[in-house]
C-alpha cells in the first residue's frame, strides 16, 4: 500500500477551501487534510452512504462543533455540528498527530482509532459517543465498514468482548443510551 505523507498532494484552490471558517487552525486543518486524503479513510468513505455524517469537536477549542459529511465524494470538515449525527468525536492534537501515522489500510485506522478511544491520556483519548442506534449505523454502511476493515478490527473487538453481531448490537445500544459528554454542551453547543 501506498505510504500516506500528511501535506503531500499538492494545494490547489480546490483543496484549500475544504475546511469552511474563519476560525480554522492547524490542527483542524490536518484532521480536514487527513479525513480527505488519507487513502485508508477515502476507501472506507466510499463504503459509508452519502448520508453519513458526525458531529466533531476540538478539545483545544472547546464548545465549537464542526462535522464531516459528503460532498462530491470527497470527505469534507464544515463549521457546525451535524443536525442529525451518526456519531460525535472530541479530538485532541495528539491524537491527531496518532492518526496521521497510520499506515496501511481500513483496519489499521480503525484499530488506532479504536485504540485512541479507549486511551487512559487525556492527551491522546478520541472522545466518542454514538448518536443514532443499530438499525441505520447499518443502513450508512457502518457494519460493511467493520467487516472491511478486516480480521485487525475483528480481533480489537474480541478482545473487548465482542465477538458476533448480536454483542456489538448490545454495545451500540449501551454506548447509545449515554448521555452527551460535558464537552458537547460546552458554551450552549450541541449536536
Amino acid at each position: 500500500m501506498e505510504r500516506w505523507s500528511p501535506g503531500r498532494t499538492p494545494q490547489t484552490r480546490a483543496t484549500r477551501r475544504l475546511v469552511s471558517a474563519p476560525a480554522a487552525d492547524d490542527w483542524i486543518e490536518r484532521l480536514a487534510r487527513l479525513f480527505r486524503e488519507h487513502p485508508a479513510w477515502v476507501r472506507a468513505a466510499r463504503i459509508l452512504v452519502p448520508a453519513a455524517t458526525s458531529t466533531v469537536y476540538f478539545r483545544h477549542r472547546p464548545g465549537e462543533a464542526w462535522r464531516l459529511e459528503q460532498q462530491d465524494g470527497v470527505t469534507r470538515l464544515l463549521a457546525g455540528g451535524a443536525a442529525d449525527p451518526d456519531f460525535v468525536f472530541r479530538f485532541t492534537p495528539a491524537a491527531i498527530e496518532r492518526l496521521e501515522a497510520v499506515e496501511g489500510g481500513i483496519g489499521e485506522f480503525a484499530v488506532e482509532l479504536f485504540t485512541l478511544m479507549t486511551e487512559e491520556d487525556p492527551d491522546l483519548l478520541v472522545g466518542f459517543r454514538i448518536a443514532v442506534g443499530f438499525p441505520r449505523l447499518l443502513r450508512r454502511g457502518y457494519v460493511r465498514l467493520l467487516v472491511e476493515a478486516g480480521p485487525g478490527v475483528l480481533a480489537f473487538g474480541a478482545s473487548h468482548g465482542i465477538r458476533t453481531l448480536g454483542a456489538l448490537r448490545r454495545f451500540i445500544a449501551q454506548l447509545r443510551d449515554q448521555d452527551p459528554a460535558d464537552w458537547e454542551t460546552e458554551s450552549g453547543t450541541r449536536r
